[in-house]
């Protein structure tokens, strides 16, 4: 075989394919053999016509088309192998010479990564240290939350923080109907996304009055919906009626009948320990992400625009899933959002090929630096999780015999081995964060206490945390293809916060922990693992978490607006 590789932009790659006379002679036996098998000629058997019979009538040509097609896929092949290249789309081939044959083949292959000097990149540690405001206010939020709406002792004005049940009629600057009437929608006053010019009226009525009030927004106003832009609307606004909150007290009956906690004490220190943990989260993700991006800006790296386009169609997939978990669908969200799936497509495609373009040098980075988990080290930190169970058999059988909780946890420690390389490089071995959380320790540490650089293989990794980049593990790729059994009443993680319709329950692999909705701790987790109910997430082998607080609760809006959005909020 003779070849000749040429180098095109964007990671093509064009092959010069010529087949030596001596392996084009024996494809052209091999496709006579093959060839003479299916003619028939009057005086001859079917497959026995002798080849120059075949060839007076036909040409040589008919050998010569089938020889090429015998031939032309393994030289092509051969020619990969050669140069070590993987295409990662289709190839686009032109014959250009029949005896003996050659061909010229166009393909995009995956792309040469040159990192750059990534050695070099320095990042600062950000301040993760949390203060008793901060747990004043989550504390105050449930309180909030928690506490019953009661009608008020006597009649009055509507006021801040009032829950009210409104009717609301809209029409346009013709008297024309501008949608359906709005009935019983309700609002918390300065908490709900009400419009200022709708709450400014509402707290001029007391139940059973009616006002009204015109509202006017601007052609670019990108804070109202786009079918209210440029338009003026007349609201007639009823308040049928009022309701406030009775504040509950905070005390130790509070702790245990809201959250879970046995004192006010225990709620305190949870809501610290939360509040401490997810800061500190945050901000080493903030720094991982804040390195990943600079050393990926420093690499070149040209990605055929086939992968980006697979990453897109993986990214529509993972949306429309996310969706169809919330009961809702790509169609709707489209429709709402005015745009075509195309033009969806290219909003998100910068985003999705910065990701992808990450994940390429990221890869190429741990390569370089040996960074690997054998299996001997899997197999170790198994015996580190099950150390500490109550059923340690039962988890080491969990780990030892299911390829689907061994691969998450290689991806796992792969991740982690990775992001503490790169902080520990980019913060010359400070870490990530000032006065971060440290496991197991009630206390916020002194300030200017630096984060110590993770142990190599250890649990505790930012980069696998919400809105952290994920570097694509090796393992990943092979393990894709082998097969994954899960415990019964089961579903794997998406890779997402949310688990799917039905599966409420989140679970961690690596600590064999699940997470109930309303725990302190469900939001923030990324679910390896997501169960139907308690009961299986018990015969898995996992443990409840013990954040059995509602302080996730107290962080949500007491009250969601019924109508708010289009017409009504902002």
């Amino acid at each position: 075989m003779k070849l000749t590789v040429e180098r095109l932009p964007e990671s093509q790659v064009r092959l010069d394919i010529a087949a030596d006379e001596a392996e084009f002679a024996e494809a052209v036996e091999k496709a006579a053999r093959k060839v003479s098998r299916d003619i028939v000629l009057p005086g001859f058997r079917k497959g026995k016509v002798p080849r120059h019979m075949i060839e007076r009538m036909y040409g040589r040509e008919v050998f010569l088309e089938e020889a090429g097609r015998l031939i032309m896929d393994d030289l092509y092949r051969k020619a990969l192998e050669q140069e070590d290249l993987t295409p990662v789309g289709s190839p686009d081939v032109q014959i250009t010479q029949m005896d003996p044959v050659a061909f010229t083949v166009e393909v995009p292959i995956y792309p040469s990564v040159e990192p750059g000097d990534y050695t070099a990149v320095r990042a600062e540690p950000e301040d993760a240290a949390i203060t008793e405001d901060d747990v004043d206010e989550v504390l105050q939020r449930l309180r909030k939350a928690s506490s019953p709406w009661i009608d008020p002792s006597e009649e009055r004005k509507a006021q801040e923080g009032d829950q009210v049940t409104l009717d609301l009629s809209m029409t346009d600057e013709n008297g024309e109907q501008f949608q359906e009437p709005i009935e019983d929608a309700q609002f918390i006053i300065g908490e709900s996304n009400l419009f200022d010019e709708l709450r400014d009226v509402v707290l001029t009525l007391k139940p059973g009055e009616t006002a009204e009030t015109k509202i006017s927004f601007a052609e670019d106003d990108e804070a109202a919906a786009e079918k209210l832009r440029g338009k003026t609307l007349n609201y007639t606004v009823t308040l049928k009626g009022i309701k406030e909150r009775e504040l509950l007290d905070l005390d130790d009956d509070f702790a245990k009948t809201y959250a879970g906690e046995d004192t006010l004490e225990d709620l305190t220190a949870a809501i610290r320990k939360d509040l401490h943990q997810a800061k500190t989260t945050e901000k080493r993700t903030e720094v991982l992400n804040g390195i990943i991006d600079s050393v990926a800006e420093g690499a070149n790296v040209e990605i055929p625009a086939v992968m980006v386009d697979d990453a897109v169609t993986e990214e529509i997939g993972r949306v429309r899933q996310r969706l169809q978990m919330q009961r809702g669908s790509l169609e709707a969200y489209l429709r709402a959002q005015g745009q075509t799936e195309e033009e969806f497509r290219e909003e998100i495609r910068p985003d999705v090929a910065k990701r992808l373009r990450n994940s390429l040098v990221l890869r190429e980075i741990a390569d370089r630096e040996g960074i690997a988990i054998s299996d001997d080290e899997i197999d170790t930190e198994i015996e580190n999780i099950v150390s500490g169970a109550p059923n340690p058999d039962q988890m080491r059988q969990v780990y030892s015999a299911d390829r689907y909780m061994r691969s998450v946890l290689r991806n796992e420690m792969y991740d982690e081995r990775l992001s503490n390389f790169l902080i520990d490089t980019a913060t010359e071995g400070r870490g990530a964060t000032l006065n971060g959380y440290v496991p197991g320790s009630e206390t916020t540490p002194a300030e200017g206490a630096e984060e110590k650089p993770a142990a190599k293989g250890s649990k505790k990794s930012a980069a696998r945390k919400k809105d952290a980049e994920k570097p694509a593990a090796k393992a990943e790729a092979t393990t894709a293809t082998e097969e994954t059994t899960l415990p019964a009443g089961s579903v794997a993680g998406s890779g997402e916060s949310e688990c799917a319709e039905g599966y409420p329950i989140k679970g961690n692999a690596s600590s064999m922990i699940y997470h109930l909705p309303g725990q302190s701790s469900y939001d923030n987790t990324i679910p390896e693992i997501c169960f139907a109910t308690e009961e299986d997430a018990a015969a898995a082998g996992y443990r409840a978490s013990k954040a059995r607080g509602a302080t996730a609760a107290a962080g949500e809006e007491a009250v969601e607006a019924m109508a708010e959005g289009e017409v009504v909020g902002e």
